[in-house]
């Protein structure tokens, strides 16, 4: 297993928030960016849309989510774990609570909360996001 440095490891946990965060404020689009080119994004069991998007239609459902300018949303990212893959791959897990509210309303009601594992690579000395998994534990009742 390969050592991450200190800027590694700022930069996997600024990869991991920044998405989230594009997305949070109307600009989801930019969060397809993040992503390593053939990267993976898959939502488990539970999830509104489980399954799997890959390649190039991760960047066609972060424009639609950017589309949805009346949804309200705040992605919390906590619990953060990273670690030395090898083979120049580092993981980022993560515990997300989703606040969404997809009206006016804005009532603040957690609408998930899941796991999320982020397999990453480096790309031109960038790293990217290679695979994501958004693993939902708790759901609204």
């Amino acid at each position: 297993m390969t050592k991450l440095t200190i800027e590694d490891r700022l930069d996997l946990a600024e990869l991991a928030l920044r998405g989230f965060w594009l997305i949070d404020h109307g600009r989801a689009g930019e969060a397809a960016a993040l992503f390593a080119e053939d990267a993976n994004l898959t939502f488990g069991p539970g999830a509104p849309r489980p399954g799997t998007i890959s390649g190039a239609a991760i960047a066609a459902a972060m424009a639609a989510r950017q589309a949805e300018a009346h949804v309200t949303s705040r992605h919390v990212l906590s619990n953060t774990l990273i670690s030395a893959l090898g083979d120049g791959r580092a993981e980022v897990r993560s515990l997300l609570t989703l606040f969404r509210s997809p009206d006016a309303d804005l009532s603040p009601v957690v609408r998930s909360v899941a796991d999320v594992i982020d397999v990453c690579v480096q790309e031109g000395g960038v790293w990217k996001i290679a695979d994501r998994s958004i693993l939902p534990v708790f759901q609204p009742g």
